[in-house]
């Protein structure tokens, strides 16, 4: 009897597909139990994954993670590059763009001078595109600040108001800059609002794995329009992610 063709009832040859192992799929399931916000019980079921005598960390090094939830999601793709390139470009709006850097050399080197050095691809988000998700976004626009004021405190009225300093859309700056786009010749038959939209950068060096030390630097976009005391807090939401960064010594090193 040939039992070479797989029938409804057999059994696959990985029982954890699409993960490769079972540490993976311990791993996986950690992850997606009780949705992406995990308490202290989430971290102590982690201890006892990766202190089971059954877990290798081998074997989960390597796992490409956004392949198998690609998988999870119902979207099969193919092993390699290209199945890790067509992620990221079926992700949102994430673009892949090259980078080439000058590197100089000194007069006494072998080759002085500037050498172009491939330093990778960067990986990130148009900013236009960002700017009018947040902007679109109900649970977000109530909160932003598009006309800006100043603000002042008086303790006593015989005390002169001193101008309270605390907030992007509150600076002189921003008023300046506010008070010249409203200046500013318009866009031939436009009528629409126009606005300042205050772009705040920053970023920090992250480990992408517990068992291994490749690191990436996630460059994130907060919008200045939006009160700090609602950035500063993590319900809300109000950072989003638009590149993310490889380290210098990495690529030099390679």
């Amino acid at each position: 009897m040939d039992t070479s063709t797989d029938t409804p009832y057999s059994t696959p040859i990985n029982p954890y597909h699409p993960y490769p192992t079972r540490s993976s799929f311990l791993l996986g399931e950690w992850y997606w139990d009780k949705g992406p916000k995990k308490s202290q019980s989430s971290f102590r079921n982690l201890l006892e994954i990766v202190g089971h005598p059954d877990f290798r960390p081998e074997d989960v090094a390597a796992t490409n993670w956004r392949h198998i939830n690609s998988q999870l999601g119902g979207e099969p793709r193919s092993d390699g590059d290209e199945a890790d390139e067509a992620c990221w470009e079926d992700d949102g709006d994430w673009v892949r763009t090259p980078i080439v850097i000058n590197v100089p050399f000194h007069q006494r080197s072998l080759h002085p001078g500037q050498e172009k050095f491939d330093a990778g691809v960067l990986y990130h988000r148009k900013l236009v595109s960002v700017i009018r998700e947040k902007i679109s976004r109900p649970s977000s626009f109530a909160h932003l600040h598009f006309e800006p004021y100043e603000l002042f405190c008086q303790t006593d009225e015989a005390y002169e108001p001193v101008k309270v300093h605390g907030e992007l859309y509150s600076s002189k700056a921003f008023m300046d800059a506010h008070h010249d786009l409203q200046n500013s010749p318009r866009e031939h038959q436009c009528e629409l609002p126009r606005v300042i939209v205050g772009l705040m950068f920053a970023s920090d060096g992250t480990q992408l794995t517990m068992f291994s030390n490749n690191k990436l630097w996630p460059v994130y976009l907060a919008i200045g329009n939006e009160s700090k005391y609602r950035r500063t807090k993590p319900s809300c939401q109000s950072f989003e992610h638009i590149a993310y960064l490889e380290t210098v010594s990495r690529l030099f090193t390679n």
